[in-house]
């Protein structure tokens, strides 16, 4: 059995953040690993997979545009904005091309687009309000980016897996890699800020599993 992919990071604080990410998702690898193995045999439900990847990378795209502007919006935040728009252009024309029609982000081409986006806003919400309490509201972007990036990591490697298995065209290892350099930015500039500690770090892991564990929960349901 191939082993969950593992995101390569570097610094003593990563190195603990990907330890504690793996071994707490443990849990939900077969889940995950079931349901991206149904879905990619299934020609009518993988295209709304890949449609629904791309309504997620375009809220980051927006989320990143509506909290970084003005003075925030230095060249590597701007490098992250054009890149997640680009994934949720990919992940667009991917589901278009396999679907064979136009698809929008309506619940028809979609899956569990609900659960989908209470994820990611539950999720940007919780960090926002720890942070907040704490008075490092500015650092919400960077957080909410990293754990957001240790998700993609570990999701989309487990999408390559499934896709290879059945002998799928189509190739994530650019989005891996850029989703990769996001991580690893991500954290250094964390660091740099001096926001960067391992504990805040677990607690907002923890947090995104519980919400990535009702959102899978979500997905199952949507393909009974």
């Amino acid at each position: 059995m191939l082993d969950a992919p593992r995101a390569q990071l570097q610094g003593s604080g990563l190195d603990q953040a990907q330890s504690s990410f793996n071994e707490l998702n443990a849990d939900l690898l077969p889940k995950t690993r079931s349901l991206l193995n149904r879905i990619v045999s299934d020609a009518d439900v993988h295209p709304r997979l890949m449609n629904t990847l791309s309504m997620l990378e375009h809220m980051g795209s927006h989320k990143i545009m509506a909290t970084q502007q003005g003075a925030k919006a230095d060249q590597p935040t701007l490098r992250h904005l054009a890149e997640e728009c680009h994934h949720a252009f990919f992940m667009k024309r991917q589901a278009e091309k396999a679907a064979a029609r136009q698809l929008d982000y309506s619940p028809a081409d979609l899956l569990a687009p609900v659960a989908a986006r209470m994820y990611f806003q539950r999720l940007e919400a919780l960090i926002v309000r720890r942070l907040e309490q704490e008075q490092s509201l500015d650092a919400a972007y960077l957080f909410t980016s990293m754990i957001v990036e240790f998700r993609a990591i570990w999701f989309y490697g487990l999408y390559e897996q499934a896709l290879k298995r059945v002998d799928h065209p189509l190739s994530l290892k650019r989005l891996l890699g850029e989703e990769q350099n996001h991580l690893t930015e991500m954290a250094d500039r964390l660091k740099h800020a001096g926001e960067f500690s391992d504990s805040r770090v677990d607690g907002f892991v923890h947090t995104e599993h519980d919400l990535y564990g009702r959102f899978l929960d979500a997905l199952h349901e949507s393909l009974n």
